[in-house]
């Protein structure tokens, strides 16, 4: 990887170099004046501590910016090619719209400012503004924020009638479990296939159970080969049988059709 500098450029680099000594931007510059030296892209990553794609990173920034625009984007506080604004509306962009990766958001970059990012430089300028590539949170599609409140408020009513001894408070829902191997993602050799063994068959249990809000080692369940109405109607039996004195149970639970 031939890079050569002019003897201004040189001079210049050396002073930013005893300058930087204790910054991130000294390995940066580093770099610039190990390759002017004829060193290789590997043996410059190894007596600096990184790997080979960082060193080629710090060439294709040099190239698409130019020295003088890649040494400013590289200083302390700098917020890249964007004024305050743009990056405010970067920012609420980011927001309302699910990236799934960098390219889409580099292309709306490209075509709203006219400013060109590489993939990396994008990336270090979101995390800078506070964004981290993540999953994303499942929510239910028909959540209702208005009814949900209303529920919160009912339920303080009933905690305040178990906390005065007036009732007891049970969660109640379906699981089914099942006995399976599943694969995941593990280190494996390039090209080479990493067998993990699984089960003889697939076995699934269903339970429907009931846990006590207030003593949840308390957990009374019905084992089912379905889960219906009449499924149930023996767990709700056996919550009667276990507090056959209280006044009220309370069952709360989803808007299954049983």
């Amino acid at each position: 990887m031939p890079v050569s500098l002019t003897d201004a450029q040189r001079q210049y680099l050396r002073q930013l170099q005893r300058q930087r000594r204790d910054e991130a931007g000294y390995v940066k510059v580093t770099v610039r004046l190990l390759l002017d030296k004829g060193r290789s892209p590997a043996s410059v990553a190894d007596d600096l501590g990184l790997d080979q794609a960082t060193v080629y990173r710090y060439v294709a920034a040099c190239a698409a910016l130019g020295l003088e625009k890649y040494l400013v984007h590289e200083q302390p506080g700098y917020w890249g090619l964007l004024t305050s604004a743009q990056l405010a509306h970067l920012c609420r962009e980011v927001n309302q719209t699910l990236y799934t990766d960098c390219a889409a958001l580099l292309a709306w970059v490209e075509d709203t400012f006219q400013v060109r990012f590489s993939r990396s430089g994008l990336t270090e300028l979101l995390h800078r503004l506070g964004f981290t590539y993540k999953l994303t949170t499942p929510v239910p599609c028909e959540a209702n924020a208005t009814a949900q409140t209303a529920f919160l408020a009912q339920l303080a009513v009933l905690e305040a009638e178990v906390e005065a001894g007036q009732a007891v408070l049970y969660y109640a829902d379906a699981a089914h479990p099942t006995h399976n191997t599943r694969c995941t993602r593990a280190w494996c050799p390039v090209g080479a296939a990493r067998p993990l063994l699984t089960v003889s068959g697939r076995e699934r249990v269903n339970l429907n159970a009931a846990v006590n809000a207030y003593q949840p080692t308390q957990v009374l369940l019905d084992e089912t080969p379905r889960v219906d109405a009449q499924s149930t109607r023996r767990l709700y039996e056996q919550l009667l049988a276990a507090h056959p004195t209280a006044p009220t149970i309370y069952v709360v639970c989803d808007n299954a059709r049983y």
